[in-house]
This record gives C-alpha cells, structure tokens and sequence, in this order.
C-alpha cells in the first residue's frame, strides 16, 4: 500500500483535497485520514483525527491529510514530521498552501522558491505547491459548477454584473478570488462562507473530471498541483 502525506493550509483546502481524489479514484481502493494540527515552536504538537480512514484489502493508497491551521504552518509542520513519516512508509510528501494576503503577485515567484529551498528528497519526494492568489481561484475557474447554485450564474451573468468572465479569463489573475466568489454567490441570493458545511456543498458541486484536466492544463497552480499528485497515483488520476 503506497502512502501519501498533503499538508494543506486549512479546512478548505482539506476538503478539496479529500473530495477530489475521493472523486476521480476508485473509494475502495484508496483510505484518508484527515487530522488537524495544532502547537508547534514552543508549544508541543498535538493531533486530532478529523475523519478517519477506513482500510481493508482492497485499498492500495493511504492518503494522510494534515490541516495545519493557516498557510505559514504548512512548511514548518511538514518538516517537523517528514522523518517520522518517512520511516512509516510514505513515499510522497506534499505541502498546499496559499498566496494571500501576506505575499504580493509579484514576489509569488520567490516565495515558491523559499518554500521549497533545500527540501529533503532522500526516500521521499517532496514538494510544496501553491495556489494562486487563494484556493477560491480554482473554484471559479470551475465556473460549471456554479449553474448547479443558480441557473442564472453563467460566466456572461457574472461578467455583465461584476466585470469578470470566469469561463474565458484566467481566475488565477484575480487579487482576492475569496471576495470575487462571496460577490458570485451573493448574485443568486447565497452566500459563501468558510464554514464546513458550506465548503463541503461548495466542493461537492465541482466536476471533477473537468477540475483535474481541461482547468488543470488552464491554470498553471492547479497544473503543477496535479502533475505531483500523478507523480505517486500514476495513471489513476
């Protein structure tokens, strides 16, 4: 059984993570635990299973997810426990993580670098990715899902009433894709929240087929994004 280990900023990218390879592999033949993590630096880390995995002989990955609980904590936490993980058997260990608010478009390039300066590699690959400016940019970049909200939120309806056309233009170019996408919601009477259900109804309406190859090929965060987690499914994905 291959296992894998994603580090992600916070709860949305947790549930993105788990729905999608939920969605686009086989359920019986992949397990994944969600845990949170808290402390760290002075304080000592501690864990709290979120979602426990379900493992039988059919599963062939076991996908561990860590919500680190803001974007700064992704890296730390991933190497406080990349040994640890390395000597259970994990052969791919990866980092997801924002951009906003507190690096500007243009140092984005630089902060991948540091993110991933001098990672260990040995018995391991691993990678921290980005996306672009928030993870809410690949929610709008998958603009068929928001018809399934309301009919009347097609990308000329967003254009016309907010400026933007989610289906032509690169949703990775907007600043603040959290407050596009509340404004999106807002247009059909809903609104748009980082509370779990609501992400949870959110993630669930994606088409994920679409959200790993043709918006995959579109975007180069959630291009590059995929193109590791190919590295350790293969083919599957």
């Amino acid at each position: 059984m291959k296992r894998l280990a994603i580090f992600v900023e916070g709860l949305t990218e947790q549930i993105l993570v788990r729905q999608m390879l939920q969605a686009v592999l086989d359920r019986n033949r992949i397990a994944i635990q969600t845990v949170k993590i808290t402390g760290g630096h002075n304080v000592r880390m501690s864990f709290t299973v979120m979602r426990a995995a379900h493992v039988d002989h059919r599963t062939d990955y076991y996908v561990l997810i860590y919500d680190c609980g803001g974007e700064t904590n992704v890296k730390s936490y991933l190497m406080a426990r990349r040994d640890k993980l390395v000597a259970n058997g994990y052969t791919m260990i990866i980092g997801l993580r924002d951009v906003y608010p507190n690096i500007e478009r243009e140092d984005v390039s630089k902060l991948l670098r540091g993110l991933n300066h001098k990672l260990p590699q040995k018995r391991a690959r691993t990678c921290i990715y980005l996306a672009i400016m928030e993870t809410e940019a690949w929610f709008l970049g998958e603009y068929k899902h928001l018809k399934k909200v309301s009919r009347k939120l097609t990308p000329d309806f967003i254009e016309k009433q907010l400026g933007f056309n989610p289906r032509i233009e690169n949703m990775e170019e907007r600043d603040h894709p959290s407050i596009d996408m509340k404004a999106v919601y807002q247009l059909a009477g809903h609104d748009y929240t980082k509370k779990r259900d609501r992400l949870n109804a959110v993630v669930s309406k994606l088409d994920f087929q679409y959200f790993t190859h043709g918006l995959a090929e579109k975007m180069t965060s959630i291009g590059k994004f995929i193109d590791g987690l190919e590295h350790f499914f293969k083919d599957d994905i």
